[in-house]
């Protein structure tokens, strides 16, 4: 999985994303839990590119 939607965050901040991601895919949070709130987007985004990779199958 590419993480060229991440660009430009710190290694800490994307492991941040990917974490919220996991909790929000999981119904333990929702994206406005997430905070600090500009990661929100990519959290988002996150989830997106999951989703993607799921249903192509790869």
């Amino acid at each position: 999985m590419s993480e060229a939607h991440l660009e430009g965050l710190t290694l800490v901040q994307k492991r941040l994303v990917k974490a919220y991601a996991t909790s929000v895919m999981g119904e333990v949070r929702t994206v406005a839990d997430v905070k600090p709130t500009e990661l929100q987007h990519y959290v988002e985004l996150e989830i997106a590119e999951r989703e993607i990779v799921a249903l192509s199958g790869d």
